[in-house]
């Protein structure tokens, strides 16, 4: 129990206590690498006050020290140290809670002339996180994304802490001196910079330093440098670098209004960057796979999550593909298959009562543990309820993509029934073969491969989402390649095909046609 107690508060406090060694090579980074060589520190969060030593060490001229830190046995352990080794010194901590802290305790003692560091690690936890723990130690609940309805019911209202304590820092001394260098997952370093351009602050220079978290505090995650300094102008990219090479890796951020993952390989693709002719959709939610997913045993048998064997109609039955399914460019066969209760979303399910008696009573059977699906899509829908439903998810042919791999794999579907993906998958549908296997071939092909990789960050918990997608300009991409290098690219990839000349222009000639008539073309 004493464990779990530790184990809390470390969560709750972010208490990862930055290594003396690696806050000394972050400082000396900041000093010969960044050239900035600050007089007064400021580290939010300070913990035992790693950072705050290594500053005094590394850097020539410190003069002002300050530092919030919520933990009181921490505050008096650094207080103590920093005033019996630096009396000559003006040192300024504070015992107080960063989220509700008043920063003009601190801008009131900088003058104009200094250069201020504010650096330090903030903790690695989301709001979400903090909750669960029942924390105290969280931000006001202010929608300060300005996410709002749909998107804040399926999670983007979450945000990550660090994002949250940067932007604070940075609105507050936007006006000063200031270089703002933290530690924070890559995620929420990304944010923070596609947040500046909205939020119009004051930043002359964004850089992001990766290093490796799991070598310095034994956690899986792509951590970073973020270093920020305030001025007049409104920077919009971030030169990437890497902290064990000084090499440059990359430059992301904003291209003719679009957020890019790596602007020098945008560049090159981004012609095939418009509004996609077909409508990429996701895969079914149902959120209870005990119940509705189901495998076909050796005797053809259904089998359900809890391994028992089953007795309904196949009717409402479909293969299912996950994905760790999509790895292959053609999938004829399925190892799962799923319940489809409906045709749309929202349809009265009742109907099932009367074509599927024997899977009614299953379901009825089941039915508290399907009332209790947490998620509030659920809430006055008709019985046993799915959605990501509609005309579209019975199409003959589908090519699907997971939304997980950081390498995508674009899949032609062709199964005898029509197959349903799951919500980790996107995908367009197809009723003609030849175009479905040209639209496979062509999304596998190395430019626009290399196009998307442009596009999206592969850190990202879902890198390929619905937004990506349908960026992808069938068009302008139909305009880049021919008819033999479709061939070619075709053979490259082992993708058996039978395409004439005449089949891909008539590809062409249809997703150049106005919108009903392509709907009419890839759906029933």
């Amino acid at each position: 129990m004493i464990g779990e107690n530790k184990n809390k508060l470390k969560k709750e406090y972010g208490d990862y206590q930055t290594p003396q060694f690696f806050c000394d090579e972050i400082c000396t980074y900041i000093k010969e690498f960044l050239d900035f060589n600050p007089n007064v520190i400021f580290e939010p969060t300070f913990g035992i006050g790693n950072f705050i030593f290594s500053s005094i060490k590394v850097f020539d001229n410190i003069e002002k020290i300050f530092g919030i830190e919520i933990n009181s046995k921490y505050y008096k352990l650094a207080q103590e140290t920093l005033s019996s080794r630096f009396d000559n010194k003006e040192i300024h901590l504070y015992n107080s809670d960063i989220f509700k802290f008043d920063f003009s305790k601190i801008k009131s003692r900088i003058n104009k002339t200094d250069n201020l560091l504010i650096l330090g690690n903030p903790p690695w936890v989301t709001n979400s996180e903090l909750s669960v723990l029942d924390s105290n130690n969280i931000p006001v609940k202010t929608n300060f994304k300005n996410v709002s309805g749909l998107d804040a019911i399926t999670g983007k209202g979450n945000f990550d802490i660090t994002e949250y304590i940067i932007l604070n820092l940075v609105s507050n001394f936007q006006d000063t001196s200031a270089s703002i260098a933290m530690l924070c997952k890559s995620t929420a370093a990304r944010n923070i910079v596609k947040k500046f351009k909205k939020l119009k602050l004051k930043i002359k220079n964004i850089k992001i330093i990766e290093f490796n978290a799991k070598k310095i505090f034994d956690v899986d995650c792509d951590a970073v440098l973020l270093y920020i300094q305030t001025g007049a102008s409104l920077a919009q990219n971030c030169d990437v670098y890497s902290l064990d090479t000084n090499g440059k890796i990359k430059t992301f951020g904003w291209y003719n209004n679009k957020f890019i993952s790596n602007i020098e390989h945008y560049s090159k693709y981004s012609s095939f960057d418009g509004e996609c002719q077909f409508v990429w959709r996701q895969g079914i939610k149902h959120d209870c796979a005990k119940i509705f997913e189901l495998f076909l045993n050796k005797e053809h048998r259904y089998t359900n999550g809890n391994n028992e064997i089953l007795e309904i109609e196949d009717n409402y039955v479909y293969p299912l593909f996950k994905s760790s399914d999509l790895k292959d460019y053609l999938i004829t066969k399925n190892r799962k298959n799923v319940i489809v209760t409906q045709k749309k979303t929202n349809q009265n399910t009742d109907i099932i009562k009367d074509n599927a008696p024997k899977l009614w009573q299953y379901l009825i059977k089941n039915e508290k543990l399907l009332n209790n699906r947490k998620s509030i899509i659920y809430r006055n829908s008709p019985k046993f309820s799915i959605f990501g439903i509609g005309d579209y998810s019975f199409s003959k042919y589908k090519v699907a993509v997971s939304g997980f791999y950081k390498e995508p794999v674009f899949s032609l579907i062709n199964t005898e029934k029509s197959a349903m993906l799951d919500d980790t998958c996107y995908f367009i549908s197809f009723n003609n073969f030849k175009h479905a296997q040209i639209c496979t071939i062509l999304l596998n092909s190395r430019p626009v491969k290399e196009f998307l990789k442009s596009l999206v960050f592969s850190d990202a918990k879902r890198p390929y989402t619905k937004e990506i997608l349908m960026r992808i300009d069938f068009n302008k991409i139909c305009e880049q390649i021919n008819y033999e290098n479709l061939i070619k690219y075709a053979e490259t990839l082992n993708i058996t095909n039978n395409i004439s000349e005449h089949d891909y222009y008539d590809f062409i000639n249809i997703i150049s046609k106005n919108e009903t008539q392509l709907k009419m073309f890839t759906a029933k």
